[in-house]
């Protein structure tokens, strides 16, 4: 992945209130969907409506298959949790679920840093190849 490519990319938050993480994943009726830049910031594209997938703390597998599809745009999903099934999921899709309750703000500078530190380890795989 080049270096520009890594440092532009959309993160899915899960809330109820545009503000802050406080929503389940598979409980959610809605996430935020922001574009981030590392270098510029970042910006809220849409508010993206989805059915929730958890029925009393269980889920049709189609179902939540659909719900990832849902989010293929978006490199990261935040949620105030994330139960195993939709993190594993998540993760089969190419997706990092993060855990990140608290307001929108905090978690986009939470994903942005962890976002940096993994561009730091694919800039030594690639001199390791060389």
């Amino acid at each position: 992945m080049a270096d520009g490519e890594h440092s532009k990319y959309r993160v899915a938050v899960a809330s109820s209130d545009g503000e802050t993480v406080n929503v389940h994943y598979g409980r959610a009726k809605k996430f935020f969907i922001y574009f981030v830049d590392d270098d510029e910031g970042y910006d809220l594209l849409e508010e993206r409506e989805v059915v929730p997938v958890c029925m009393d703390g269980s889920h049709v597998k189609s179902a939540m298959d659909e719900s990832v599809r849902r989010f293929s745009d978006c490199r990261y999903v935040v949620a105030g949790r994330i139960g195993a099934g939709a993190a594993q999921a998540l993760t089969a899709a190419g997706i990092v679920g993060m855990e990140l309750p608290g307001s929108i703000e905090e978690a986009i500078v939470k994903v942005w840093k962890y976002n940096r530190v993994q561009g730091l380890f694919n800039i030594e795989e690639n001199l390791c190849k060389e």
